[in-house]
């Protein structure tokens, strides 16, 4: 069933390429809004390699949300206009536990203990090149819609990205998982591009970035859509339609 979108105004954003002195070597991009749901995501290109660590920042959570609206699914951005305009696509990658996380709860994996930092958890998530379901044209997920799987072992049944499982969820958690597997609280995507796309470019090349909480259950975008101004960005909440619920 459609339920009309309601959008709540989230608060104002910074983005900016970090030096070459500091702990972050890329472009990063705060996502953030009121409820307290959170996340920031680091796009770092080398010649047709762009790498991505997203992590799930959240220290709240909208009015009724359940236990898996608080897992952090995917990432979405336009490398200029948006829409499919020519841009670079994805082709593969993989992805992997963030440095300092762990999976929680993943039911396939044999004898405890969970996944550590570094481990390959491709299997559950896809990527693919065209918007749908909220997210822009460009996309890794681990949601299934209109998603490419990156191929690897299925980690957390009952099925590969049949997200929201295998996604993030924040540290410590903002409501019970209540058994649902995820990873806590980060990961590094690694994707193989069409063409190359140069780091001093991401800023002007990535028209909006947008995060995805659940299965449709929220979504926040910088900059916000129709703002020009690319350093000075607003962020949306789009709380929308549900393709399942746990």
């Amino acid at each position: 069933m459609r339920v009309a979108t309601i959008r709540l105004l989230g608060a104002v954003l910074g983005a900016f390429l970090a030096s070459a002195g500091s702990v972050h070597a890329g472009t990063i991009f705060l996502f953030s809004d009121p409820s307290g749901l959170s996340a920031e995501a680091e796009f770092t290109a080398s010649g047709t390699t762009l790498t991505i660590r997203l992590k799930n920042t959240s220290t709240g959570a909208p009015g009724l949300f359940s236990n898996s609206d608080q897992i952090l699914t995917g990432i979405s951005w336009d490398f200029g206009q948006v829409g499919f305009n020519g841009d670079p696509t994805i082709t593969g990658g993989s992805v992997a536990i963030g440095s300092s996380s762990a999976s929680l709860n993943f039911d396939n994996i044999g004898a405890p203990p969970q996944l550590g930092p570094g481990a390959d958890v491709s299997g559950e998530y896809g990527y693919g090149n065209m918007d749908g379901t909220g997210a822009l044209t460009n996309f890794v997920s681990a949601n299934t819609a209109a998603a490419t799987p990156f191929g690897g072992a299925n980690l957390d049944g009952p099925a590969s990205i049949d997200g929201p499982q295998g996604g993030l969820v924040a540290s410590p958690e903002v409501i019970g998982l209540g058994g649902l597997g995820a990873i806590q609280d980060e990961i590094d995507i690694t994707l193989t591009l069409s063409e190359a796309v140069l780091q001093q470019d991401i800023l002007g090349e990535l028209g909006q970035v947008r995060v995805e909480f659940g299965s449709d259950a929220a979504f926040i975008t910088v900059p916000e859509p129709g703002s020009l101004v690319c350093l000075c960005l607003g962020a949306s909440i789009l709380l929308g339609r549900r393709r399942r619920s746990s």
